[in-house]
């Protein structure tokens, strides 16, 4: 998913919409992709993007570390919203190392190609594809009614 990230985090902040809430969610929800800007700076190979930060355990040390600083209930929402994004990205055919690092299997189920992690080709490749509209368009109409349900 790309700009679905957004949709996610901007549903689930809907359980709690104060600003404090929106910026908690939208980090949790757009940290397991800040490890394309290791591979942007020349840290890591581009094979490094959606292993570690996609990881189970990633989000249970984000989940504690959000917890620790927030609370239990915006570390609660911020862990629901990491493991909406390692969920969301779970359709590509690279698949997500869920079980790191216990295990190096990478679960996939296998929707859409993945069309890399940068730039204005990675979203060309994706929005060619039906099941980005398809699952997108859910989480967007997900978040219309859940604020348009607040309006009502």
């Amino acid at each position: 998913m790309q700009f679905g990230h957004l949709g996610i985090a901007l549903a689930i902040a809907s359980l709690d919409p104060r600003p404090e809430t929106f910026a908690v969610v939208g980090a949790a929800q757009l940290l397991p992709n800040a490890d394309s800007l290791v591979i942007r700076a020349g840290w890591a190979k581009p094979d490094f993007h959606g292993t570690w930060s996609h990881s189970l355990a990633f989000c249970g040390i984000v989940g504690a570390v959000a917890a620790a600083l927030f609370g239990p209930w915006l570390g609660g929402l911020a862990l629901a919203s990491i493991v909406a994004h390692v969920a969301a990205d779970l359709p590509t055919d690279s698949g997500i190392p869920l079980l790191l690092p216990f295990s190096r299997r990478r679960f996939s189920l296998n929707l859409w190609k993945n069309t890399g992690y940068w730039g204005r080709a990675m979203y060309a490749g994706y929005y060619r594809q039906p099941w980005a509209w398809i699952l997108e368009g859910a989480v967007f109409a997900l978040v219309a009614w859940r604020y348009g349900a607040r309006v009502l």
